[in-house]
């Protein structure tokens, strides 16, 4: 068995493919309505449902084994400190106010907690 090494940015691109692949199902999805209503065939549009069906699972599946991964390796490295002897204070913003700002949250209003995949 081969040993990757995940990054969070593995994880971002694994959630990108996942929405991707979301999308395409949708998309397939009002063809074949479409195609119902028009009285057509509708044969090979379910096969390829099927296929896209099977494609986004194998896509979820790849992003939970990332998910783990990042979050063991996170896990890993939080528990070891590097130094342990000395401990430095945390940052402090200080704007021209004089106000001191250490608990700034995050630019992005989504945490990678609260995320969830679009699935059919």
């Amino acid at each position: 068995m081969v040993s990757t090494r995940y990054r969070p940015k593995d994880l971002k691109l694994a959630r990108r493919h996942i929405a991707k692949a979301a999308h395409r199902v949708a998309d397939q999805e009002m063809v074949i309505r479409k195609l119902l209503r028009k009285g057509r065939p509708s044969g090979p549009a379910y096969a390829l449902l099927s296929r896209l069906y099977d494609d986004q699972r194998r896509k979820l599946d790849r992003l939970k084994l990332i998910e783990a991964m990042v979050e063991v390796e996170a896990q890993s490295s939080m528990d070891v400190p590097s130094n342990p002897g000395t401990s430095a204070p945390p940052f402090a913003i200080v704007h021209s106010s004089g106000i001191s700002r250490p608990d700034r949250q995050s630019a992005t209003p989504c945490s990678a907690d609260v995320w969830r995949p679009y699935l059919v």
